[in-house]
Formats: C-alpha cells, sequence, structure tokens
C-alpha cells in the first residue's frame, strides 16, 4: 500500500512537472527554455549513456550525484534474471551526507528523466538545494535497496545442531 501510495504520489508530480517544457541540452537542463541546472556525465560510459550524473548550480557550484546502481536480489529472480538483478537510482547529497533511492524511471537512466525527477521534486530553488524540498524528497522516497542489500548482506543464522 505505501508503495502504491508513493508511486501515485511521484506520477502526479511527474504529470504536473510534463506540463513544463524541460529539456537537456550541453549539459544544461533548461525548463521553458530557461537555464535551471547543470548536468554533467562522470563514471562509466555505456552504449553512450553514463552512470553517473553530476548536477551543479548554474554557477557550477555542485549540489548532488546521481547514480546508477544494480542489486541482485534472490526474491526478484526469474527465468529471464536468473540473478535477480534489479537497478535503482540513488542521489547523493554530500554537503547534507544523506542519499535517496528511488526505481529506474520506466524510460531509462537517461539525462532527460533525471532532469525531470529533479524538477518534478523542485529540489533546487534559486540556484541552491531546496533543503525543504531535500528533506520531502528523502521521506518520500528512503532507501529500500539499501535496506534490502542490508538484510541480504546479513549471515543466515543456523541453530546450534545437538540438543
Amino acid at each position: 500500500m505505501k508503495n502504491l501510495f508513493f508511486l501515485l504520489l511521484f506520477s502526479l508530480t511527474a504529470l504536473g512537472a510534463a506540463a513544463q517544457k524541460i529539456a537537456v541540452s550541453r549539459n544544461l537542463i533548461t525548463v521553458n527554455r530557461q537555464p535551471y541546472a547543470r548536468i554533467e556525465p562522470g563514471g562509466e560510459t555505456v552504449f553512450g549513456v553514463s552512470d553517473m550524473y553530476y548536477v551543479s548550480s548554474l554557477q557550477n557550484e555542485r549540489l548532488f550525484v546521481v547514480k546508477y546502481l544494480t542489486l541482485s536480489d534472490p526474491a526478484n529472480s526469474s527465468p529471464s534474471n536468473p540473478t535477480g538483478s534489479t537497478g535503482y537510482v540513488q542521489f547523493v547529497f554530500t554537503a547534507a551526507r544523506l542519499y535517496v533511492e528511488m526505481n529506474v524511471p520506466a524510460s531509462g537512466f537517461r539525462t532527460i528523466n533525471i532532469a525531470r525527477i529533479i524538477y518534478a521534486a523542485r529540489l533546487l530553488k534559486d540556484d541552491k538545494l531546496d533543503p525543504q524540498a531535500v528533506a520531502d524528497f528523502s521521506v518520500n522516497n528512503g532507501t529500500p535497496f539499501s535496506a534490502r542489500l542490508q538484510v541480504l548482506e546479513q549471515p543466515l543464522l543456523v541453530p546450534a545442531s545437538g540438543y
């Protein structure tokens, strides 16, 4: 139920952001043709798509990092995905020492999709991070993939035999 609520909330915010003309060209995010932020690829590039983006203010002040990560979860395994590999997006707000995770957008981990998420969450205000928006974004999305990874890495406790 909780996931359904957040999916609905995200969809509604994405629809609201879709009303705005968001574009990415030459590492610049624009909204209605007005500069909004800078986004630069970093990390590994596969088929022209980076696995990490640095988001900066218009004055090139680095604000946060967006990463594409994967998790191997046996609970998600299937005949077509035997390792249960699941991709997710992690936003790392380094100044606040905070990270937020969410599912990969349906159309993939591309700069335009990341720009839409950033604008839909209203993470930037007056060319700086909006602390309230970042806090709301964190509460609304949380870190479900890191929590699942912690559970998977915990050793299985087997009761001692010989009683």
